[in-house]
């Protein structure tokens, strides 16, 4: 008996569960290369070619059962699917998205894909949808990249569901030891969203781009807020200081260890890091070394911006008390209390010490190194740090991680020929994701040089220009270029409403907006502000001391023309964002955003010498600026960058 059209992609309802593959009847043939496509990457399909059984109650019934029972959701999403306001295929979204609702928040299920030029804020789509990543696929050709994230995705949710049939699920992260239940004392207190927001301020996360040069608090393991897609891999010393044969409990926290601090890191990575060290609990809920990796893992969701949320904080100041309880002798250990005082900006001094430790007990464990070193950068050790950072990269192997951090540092610093010369040391050990976005960003605003900027991006992986470092960057590329549409395509894949990054910790709105703008679409640009505007206010009230989204405000009121309602909340943040800011020798060029949009030209041409004069001269914000008799005598006086290399 044959399966109904629409296209599903699904197992035999066997012991092996599967994909359901969704999509209007008129995208059959990119629905069947995207089966195609994933048969030969291993990903095991049923496909019905010809369609199959009249609608009724008999085939209502299994399509529900499959829904309830997949392993992952694929909903097509295209022109077509935008055209049909009613179709049996948006029952099966509802109820995929009413399936989502019981599922942990990050264990991925719904996988949205677009196979054309529909724009997701335009999408006709359940608002679950909204809340994951989405693909494009154009015409339903899955590359190889994308292939091998489904087909990881797929074998990982499948093994799950298939042990939870033959045994309870590992206990989900709200189901874990409370904090009473870990360190034996009674009544946790979980800190308000409000206190977990004011110390990723403090922590750096999005500070230092709006004129905010002062030092940050050392992150939780491995690098410093702000730290790069991923991290790199761990050096060849044993983890374990102890003698014992590991265990398969440390067995999967090594698993663990070795996927969130890969140099190319995935939020599936993480994920499914995640469920290895709560099966790794379950087998063994007395060794020290697996609540210490739990806690790390902790630790790097919240500075990639993955989970800030107050529980998962708390989890990991848990879980690190509970390891240095178990294991007080583990490295492992002291690095996870170290990340969990990072983490709440507490115990520096002992911070440093317990880093300083690890250190001398292991000199070459890389992470240890970094740590050491962006917590002394943090109370204004700048030259130990590049010290500690280059100590790691001269070790067997290197450490491009290491050089990109110093490279970070210095640009941080206005000391961007030395940032250029450490970066390209990182790249030539080995390129990664972050390290190509900064060299995107200096050959930007440093040099000017955009073909050299595109080379850069052409680099990253697919699948990273979705994460929000990489996406701003591709599409401030775009930007650059005047390519709108362009510009238009990356901003707008982006699976989520506010970016969370060091480089830009903004509303996609504003963005997208930017690009209406240069496409000469200034009504629906109005809209996007007006939207982004809403999204910033809710900021404000959550965390009204914190500068950041009044700076957004005040950007959006001035794009809006409210000027006297920008100039007070351009205040207002200059106010709370204090002497790094204001600082009378150096305005931010971020302010001078503002000031462009205001009129006020005197004030940027005031502060003209510490800009970086190559993104005056291509950043379409400043064309009004550029048109000024000042602007070319103003260059003239400013200090170039060096040309680019050919």
């Amino acid at each position: 008996m044959r399966e109904a059209s629409p296209l599903h992609l699904f197992m035999a309802e066997s012991a092996s569960r599967a994909v359901f593959l969704s999509y209007a009847s008129q995208d059959a043939e990119a629905a069947r290369r995207i089966c195609e496509s994933l048969r030969s990457g291993g990903v095991e399909v049923w496909f019905d070619a010809d369609g199959g059984l009249e609608h009724g109650d008999e085939w209502d019934a299994k399509i529900r059962r499959q829904i309830k029972e997949c392993v992952l959701f694929i909903p097509v999403i295209s022109a077509n699917t935008q055209a049909r306001l009613e179709g049996y295929f948006r029952i099966e979204w509802e109820l995929a998205a009413q399936r989502a609702l019981g599922i942990a928040s990050g264990v991925p299920f719904i996988l949205p894909v677009v196979i054309d030029d529909t724009r997701e804020p335009d999408a006709l789509v359940p608002d679950r949808f909204r809340m994951v990543q989405w693909t494009r696929l154009r015409g339903g050709e899955v590359p190889a990249e994308v292939r091998a994230r489904f087909l990881k995705l797929w074998s990982h949710r499948a093994g799950v569901l298939k042990n939870e049939a033959a045994q309870s699920a590992p206990a989900p992260i709200a189901a874990l030891p409370s904090a009473a239940e870990a360190i034996g004392k009674p009544g946790v207190k979980i800190y308000a969203i409000i206190a977990a927001a004011i110390v990723i301020l403090v922590a750096g996360v999005g500070w230092w781009l709006l004129g905010g040069r002062g030092e940050s608090p050392a992150p939780p393991v491995p690098p410093p807020a702000g730290a790069p897609l991923a991290n790199a891999p761990k050096p060849a010393a044993p983890a374990v200081t102890s003698s014992v044969a590991p265990t398969p409990a440390r067995e999967l926290a090594e698993k663990a260890r070795g996927l969130f601090q890969a140099l190319e890191a995935t939020r599936e990575d993480f994920e499914l890091a995640e469920d290895y060290c709560q099966r790794a609990l379950k087998l063994d809920s007395g060794d020290g070394e697996v609540w210490a990796t739990y806690s790390q893992l902790n630790s790097a969701f919240g500075y990639r911006g993955w989970d800030t949320s107050p529980e998962r904080r708390e989890q990991t100041r848990v879980m690190a008390e509970r390891a240095i309880r178990l294991a007080p002798m583990s490295v492992e250990a002291k690095l996870a209390q170290a990340g969990a005082w990072a983490a709440f900006g507490v115990n520096r001094p002992e911070t440093e010490k317990l880093l300083r430790e690890v250190v001398q007990e292991r000199p070459r464990d890389q992470v240890a190194l970094r740590f050491l070193a962006v917590t002394v950068l943090n109370r204004g050790g700048l030259d130990e740090c590049l010290a500690l950072n280059e100590r790691s990269a001269a070790l067997p192997g290197g450490d491009p991680l290491a050089l990109y951090n110093s490279a970070r540092y210095l640009w941080q610093r206005n000391r961007q020929a030395e940032a250029y010369t450490t970066l390209q040391r990182s790249l030539a050990q080995k390129p990664f994701s972050s390290s190509l976005v900064l060299k995107m960003l200096l050959e930007i605003m440093w040099r000017g040089d955009l073909a050299a900027a595109e080379a850069a991006l052409q680099q990253i992986p697919q699948s990273a220009q979705l994460e929000d470092r990489a996406n701003y960057s591709a599409g401030l590329v775009r930007f650059y270029q005047r390519r709108a549409g362009a510009a238009l395509e990356a901003w707008g894949a982006f699976p989520r409403d506010y970016y969370n990054d060091f480089q830009y910790d903004g509303p996609k709105g504003l963005l997208i907006g930017l690009a209406d703008e240069l496409d000469h679409r200034e009504a629906a640009a109005r809209i996007e502000w007006r939207t982004a505007l809403q999204a910033v206010e809710k900021r404000i009230a959550a965390t009204p001391n914190n500068s950041v989204p009044y700076y957004y405000k005040a950007y959006l009121l001035a794009c809006l023309g409210e000027k006297v309602a920008a100039e007070e909340t351009l205040h207002t943040f200059e106010q709370l964002a204090g002497a790094n800011y204001t600082n009378e020798k150096r305005m931010p060029i971020e302010g001078a955003l503002i000031y462009a949009r205001l009129g006020r030209f005197d004030d940027i041409f005031a502060h003209f010498p510490d800009y970086n004069v190559a993104r005056l001269r291509i950043d379409p914000r400043f064309e009004a600026l550029r048109a000024d008799p000042r602007f070319e005598a103003a260059l003239a006086k400013s200090p170039s960058p060096p040309a680019a290399k050919k």
